[in-house]
């Protein structure tokens, strides 16, 4: 075994245990994308999936360039915006438009890393 930094990650086996963190958010985005296909209730996890994707992709930018095209961000993207069309009355007024900007927040930085 071979320790190249200081960082947590400087070694050869922990160097690539970011990509389990990835590969697990990528999955749960996955399923939650398949949810909200055809789900009509007021809560959703995609977006707290995502956000755990931009999280870990700002300390480990390249694996997230790298895992990222494991996803479809056009139709994940799609399917949330379409579910919020169909649950937005739904949902309570003073946290309607919140949840869209933050998804539009989300998606905008998401798609950051398909560059």
């Amino acid at each position: 075994m071979k320790i190249f930094s200081t960082a947590p990650d400087g070694n050869q086996m922990a160097d690539l245990e970011p990509a389990r963190y990835f590969n697990l958010a990528i999955e749960q985005i996955k399923q939650a994308d398949e949810w909200l296909r055809t789900s009509n209730e007021i809560c959703q996890p995609l977006l707290v999936h995502i956000d755990a994707f931009i999280h870990f992709g700002k300390h480990y930018p390249e694996m997230a360039n790298r895992r990222i095209t494991k996803l479809n961000i056009i139709q994940i993207k799609q399917n949330f915006y379409d579910w919020y069309e169909r649950v937005k009355g739904k949902i309570p007024a003073k946290f309607r438009e919140g949840i869209k900007q933050n998804a539009d927040e989300l998606f905008k930085e998401l798609e950051q890393y398909e560059h």
